[in-house]
Parts: structure tokens; sequence; C-alpha cells
């Protein structure tokens, strides 16, 4: 019986030294930056017009930690896209100026206890702020005998909520650096434009962002 409880003992003994050490690996803060090209959906106004945004281009930097299967991180984005075209009232224009949307997001990843050959997936999701930005967004080329020449151009900001999706994979390069490769969707708030010539305000819907995207995180 003395044998019992001494093995008992040890089997606890070792289990939780085993546990202890697994929640301890398990805790891993990290840093991530990814680039990515951008897929935006058109700027449609209250105005009948929309803007037709050429593909553009993100940056992302992320501090985070990992906690078991589970990540959160504080990231830092900047997206911009130019306005190629718009159109409205039948007819199809040259457009000029940029949309663009710096933010601020608070993120939680979950990574499955599997591996697809030496990728890791991964799936998340994200919240926070946004400052949307539209500058000197115009359409050029109306016909000619008419009171304007050109649509704008018009610009305005503001700061709203955002929200993301994101799904990828991973694969480790080295001991505490792995590389990535995901696609993400990204929302913005809309923007209304006082003072435009013939319209008043104009409400622009937000930015509306399909993107594939890669980057690199380094574990500490």
């Amino acid at each position: 019986m003395k044998m019992s409880y001494a093995a008992a003992a040890t089997t606890i003994v070792s289990a939780a030294c085993l546990y202890g050490g697994v929640a301890n690996a398990q805790v891993a803060p990290y840093v991530a930056a990814t680039g990515g090209l951008t897929f935006p959906k058109d700027l449609e106004s209250d105005a009948g017009i929309s803007g037709n945004l050429k593909n553009g281009y993100a940056f992302t930097l992320a501090v985070g930690t990992g906690l078991g299967p589970i990540r959160a991180e504080l990231e830092g984005s900047y997206r911009r896209s130019s306005v190629d075209g718009a159109s409205g009232f039948g007819l199809e224009l040259p457009g000029t100026g940029n949309a663009s949307a710096l933010s601020a997001m608070a993120n939680a990843y979950f990574d499955p206890a599997f591996n697809i050959g030496p990728l890791q997936p991964y799936v998340g999701g994200g919240v926070g702020i946004s400052r949307f930005r539209a500058s000197n967004v115009a359409a050029v080329g109306l016909p000619s005998g008419g009171p304007v020449g050109s649509f704008g151009p018009i610009s305005g900001d503001r700061t709203g909520f955002a929200w993301q999706l994101m799904a990828g994979v991973g694969v480790s390069v080295a001991e505490k650096a792995s590389l990535t490769l995901g696609y993400r969707y990204f929302a913005t708030p809309g923007v209304t434009v006082n003072d435009v010539p013939l319209f008043g305000p104009v409400r622009l819907d937000g930015l509306k962002i399909h993107a594939v995207e890669a980057g690199v995180r380094f574990t500490f």
C-alpha cells in the first residue's frame, strides 16, 4: 500500500511538472508584420455615383501573445488604393484621387492543433478603430456643354468602428520564426462629405477590402 501511495504521489508530481512545463511553453510573446495586395470594392455614394478603385496595398505591424491555441494581439495597419474611374447616370468616366485607412485593431486568432504537412492553419478576427479618408476624389471628362466639366474633387475623413476577418497558414522556418500566407477582409465606416458641387452633402460608403498577404512572425 505504501508503494502504491508513493507511485501515485510520483505520478501526480510528474504530471504537475509536465503541465507546468507545457503551460510555460505555450505562453509565447511575438511580433508580426505583413504586406499585402488589396482588392477593394467600389466606393459607393448616395448621389448615384460610385468610384472604381484600383487594386492597392496594405501593411500591418502587430505585437501579441500566444496562449496555447489562442493568440491575442494589437495591430496597426495602413491601406491605400487609387481611384481608377467613376460611374453613374449611365456614364463611365476617368477618375482621380485615392482612398486610405489608418487603423488600430485588437485581434484574436485560433491555431488548430493539427498541421497540413508543414503548414499550420489559423483563423482570426478583429475589431478596432479606423480613420477612413477620401482624398481629391473626382470624375473628369463630363460631356461638354453641361454646367460642370467634372464631379469633384471631394475630400473627407472619418474615424469610427472597423472590423476584419483573417485566415491562412504559417510555416516554421527557424526555431522562433515563421512565414505566413493569408487572406483578410477589412471594412471601415463611411464618411459624409459636405459642399459637393450640385449635390450638397454626399455620403461615401466605407472601404470594403479583400486582400492576400504574406508576412513573418517572430516569437520570443
